[in-house]
């Protein structure tokens, strides 16, 4: 009689329902995470994983959240400079290096991109050029713009620093609009005169033996994109007057910039025009100009990631062994368990909740130290830039929730992992009763 009791009760410690289980096995694995273990050496290694998680996990919110700023900035200083579309001509071995017909193209351009809205069109052309003032020399890329439409096609007026924004000739001297460090490296201000030399001068000169000839312009705007590769290079004259200088077709251009509604058309409408225009042309982006950028950026940004979580793997390589060592020291306790009627699957459930237990603290702690700090730079500007050197004046941050989901994700699966080898250690773990029997035998 009695010893039917006591598998019934047997059996009914075996067929726990699945929440009672978990719910024990919760329970089991919260007791050993606030149990001071008897190796201190246990506790150091358990509290030194929460520490690296939280470490880890909070600097790559912030990594991250400053590469979402310094883009976000540069993606406002790119659109609001360059046009949201570029259809230019491809160089091919028969030519095709210009567009004609410009006031039919740019009809069929306006139709065919209606539903997208479209709300200016400017055509250019482009190239190299040699700016010298006294003694200083360098070339440049000389853009021909038509001044009634840049402004609306692009934001190159808003850029302006000094003077005005005037690319018309000045009777029979060209106006020149240059960037910053290109007028800097020249030594020039608004209202100074500078000689253009056109490449093909040079050419003539070199093969006929004759002294090249140059062109008088005067500086009437200096611009300030924050962006190098436009105010080290670049230099905006009137299209006709490019056309002259650069031995350009009357008529022909080589770009037509296109300014829509909305950024967020870009995209589609790019796919839309490239389904109409011809072969010889070639429809690019904002995003397609600086592809080279922003391709350098997201292998920075990825580097970082990759870097920075060695800080969360190296504290969950730290809290393995100190799993490892918990289980060795609770052998007894787990034997003990065992030999009450508890399952394997319980036990191994109870080390797995408990490393997933420490990843969460350390995950949880981490996702509000991270979120916490870049809350307080965005809205106190703890850390501040100096004024004349950059163009903001604390340091940009932006959380994306996006990251941080996926920062905690990676942080639990990591710590989820580091358990699966201890727990399945504890649970091969041997009852009491099996260990005494095996004794005896």
């Amino acid at each position: 009689m009695h010893s039917s009791i006591q598998r019934q009760r047997q059996s009914r410690w075996f067929h726990l329902p699945s929440f009672a289980s978990l719910k024990l096995a919760v329970f089991i694995a919260y007791r050993y995470l606030r149990s001071k273990h008897s190796l201190n050496v246990i506790s150091v290694m358990t509290g030194l994983s929460i520490a690296g998680i939280t470490v880890g996990v909070a600097a790559l919110i912030i990594v991250m959240s400053l590469f979402n700023g310094f883009q976000s900035l540069i993606d406002r200083f790119l659109i609001g400079f360059d046009p949201h579309l570029r259809i230019s001509s491809v160089q091919t071995k028969t030519g095709g290096q210009w567009i004609r017909n410009v006031d039919t193209l740019q009809a069929y351009i306006t139709s065919a991109l209606k539903p997208f809205g479209v709300v200016s069109l400017s055509p250019r052309v482009r190239g190299t050029i040699v700016c010298i003032n006294k003694r200083l020399m360098r070339p440049f890329t000389l853009l021909g713009i038509e001044e009634a439409s840049t402004g609306s096609a692009s934001g190159i007026r808003k850029t302006l620093a000094v003077g005005e924004f005037r690319v018309q000739a000045l009777g029979s001297y060209v106006a020149l609009v240059l960037g910053s460090s290109l007028a800097d490296h020249l030594r020039v201000v608004v209202g100074d005169t500078v000689e253009l030399l056109p490449l093909r001068s040079i050419e003539a000169a070199i093969t006929q033996a004759v002294q090249p000839r140059t062109v008088r312009a005067i500086v009437t705007g200096i611009f300030q994109s924050n962006a190098k590769e436009y105010d080290a290079t670049q230099g905006y004259t009137a299209l006709e007057t490019a056309r002259r200088l650069l031995g350009i077709p009357d008529g022909a251009i080589q770009e037509i910039d296109i300014r829509l509604s909305d950024v967020q058309y870009s995209e589609p409408a790019k796919t839309h025009l490239q389904l109409m225009v011809s072969g010889g042309l070639r429809v690019e982006t904002w995003f397609d100009l600086h592809r080279d950028l922003y391709n350098v950026m997201r292998f920075e940004r990825l580097a970082a990631f990759c870097v920075l979580s060695l800080i969360v793997l190296v504290a969950v390589l730290n809290m393995f062994a100190s799993l490892s060592m918990m289980v060795t020291e609770k052998r007894a306790e787990i034997g003990m368990i065992k030999a009450l009627g508890a399952p394997s699957g319980l036990i191994v459930g109870m080390f797995q909740i408990h490393s997933i237990l420490i990843g969460c603290v350390g995950v949880v702690v981490g996702t509000l130290m991270g979120v916490g700090l870049c809350w307080g730079q965005m809205n106190f500007g703890w850390i501040e830039l100096d004024a004349t050197r950059y163009v903001v004046p604390i340091l940009p941050l932006i959380v994306d929730w996006r990251d941080v989901l996926i920062i905690c994700a990676i942080g639990l699966m990591l710590a989820m992992i580091a358990g699966i080898a201890p727990a399945r250690q504890a649970g091969t773990t041997r009852s009491v009763v099996e260990m005494l029997r095996k004794e005896r035998v």
